[in-house]
């Protein structure tokens, strides 16, 4: 089930203006760029930055988020049609192989039910190649980063 924020048309208009500068997002672009992928799955992408970005040099992206308001405002941005949007959850993943599998920012500590997380683990690993590669981060809260 998405967060209720990803749903509100309002609150999606202005994510993009609030998430501000996007630089967290050069270590996954650097990462495609390093292993050579020329497939990508973005899980949880959101209103799509990544996805569009990775896009933009030629590689072919499938985007999955479960909030369908986040995929509205990703599939109007410039270049969207190089994409392939996907809506639900990793369950939901259509078959496809790809070289990397992305999870920016928060959407690894997302997924808070042990079971979602197993599935979510076995699904990119179904779909990611034998030597593909896994890229996520996750935030420490403690470290009150949002106060610096």
């Amino acid at each position: 089930m998405p967060d209720r924020i990803f749903e509100n048309p309002r609150l999606t208009a202005i994510y993009d203006v609030l998430e501000g500068d996007r630089s967290d997002l050069d270590v996954y672009v650097a990462a495609a760029e390093e292993s050579n992928a020329r497939r990508v799955l973005d899980v949880g992408c959101g209103t799509g930055t990544l996805a569009l970005r990775l896009a933009a040099r030629g590689i072919a992206v499938t985007a999955l988020d479960p909030a369908a308001g986040s995929l509205a405002v990703a599939r109007r941005k410039p270049g969207a049609e190089q994409v392939r949007w996907v809506q639900g959850h990793s369950g939901d993943l259509p078959a496809l192989q790809v070289d990397l599998v992305t999870m920016t920012g928060n959407v690894a500590q997302a997924i808070v039910d042990d079971e979602d997380w197993s599935l979510t683990l076995t699904r990119i690993g179904d779909v990611l190649r034998p030597d593909g590669c896994l890229v996520f981060e996750t935030r420490i809260p403690a470290r009150t980063a949002w106060t610096e």
